[in-house]
């Protein structure tokens, strides 16, 4: 039975809400972990985004569609780059700006182009989700990456998450795929559909816990340096 889809959309704007502002909270307290305060913006702009978007209706306007997409793009994109941030203090905002411009405009002008050559809506979506599961997955890959700089265990599990968003979506292309060549039923794409979106919400979850946990085991690394190497009495 697929689970009711009104409900997962109210429970996955609220994950995302609660995400960010806990995020929020723990950057203002570490204000060197960017990657917390980017994880906040990627919460904020997905969450709007999907209560913007319950807001098409039956038509499903291709432009308000685009609008939607851009802003969850933005926020992933944001996501991604203030994790390269973290790992590399040389980066500065600007670099993260330009960034996030070029994968959102590279995301606009596909979307044009499918938009130009009538592709069929689930094209769109497919586009979509592939964007957001990349996007996902060099954020994963950049917090895995960064074990061998710091050393923080915690990245594990926020590494693994991320990959598991990503995961969801990649499944999600994938069953696109198979409706649009007639392999999977309505019924079965909206049962796995619904499981992706569930799935999806709980790999949220984690990848906050893990940033935070992460957080705060690089300011406890940070903060027993000097304890480290202080000398000892003779």
């Amino acid at each position: 039975m697929a689970l009711e889809a009104s409900t997962l959309l109210f429970v996955g704007i609220f994950v995302r809400l609660t995400a960010a502002g806990v995020t929020l909270l723990a950057w203002y307290h570490h204000r060197e972990v960017v990657c917390l305060l980017g994880w906040s913006l990627a919460m904020v702009l997905s969450a709007l985004a999907m209560a913007v978007g319950s807001l098409r209706g039956a038509d499903n306007a291709l432009h308000l569609t685009l609008v939607t997409n851009v802003m969850f793009v933005i926020g992933y994109g944001l996501m991604w780059t203030s994790m390269r941030r973290f790992n590399d203090d040389r980066l500065r905002p600007v670099d993260q700006l330009i960034g996030v411009l070029a994968i959102t405009g590279a995301f606009v002008a596909l979307f044009a182009l499918a938009w130009w050559f009538d592709a069929p809506r689930r094209g769109f979506s497919a586009l979509f989700s592939l964007f957001i599961a990349g996007l996902t997955l060099a954020a994963a890959w950049e917090t895995w990456r960064g074990f061998a700089l710091d050393g923080l265990r915690s990245r594990h599990i926020a590494s693994t998450a991320l990959a598991c968003i990503a995961a969801t979506r990649l499944i999600r292309v994938a069953l696109i795929g198979l409706q649009m060549s007639g392999a999977v039923s309505p019924a079965t794409g909206e049962l796995v559909q619904s499981f992706t979106l569930y799935f999806n919400i709980a790999f949220l979850l984690a990848a906050t816990f893990g940033l935070i946990l992460m957080a705060q085991e690089w300011v406890d690394s940070r903060s027993a340096r000097p304890e480290a190497s202080r000398p000892g009495p003779d």
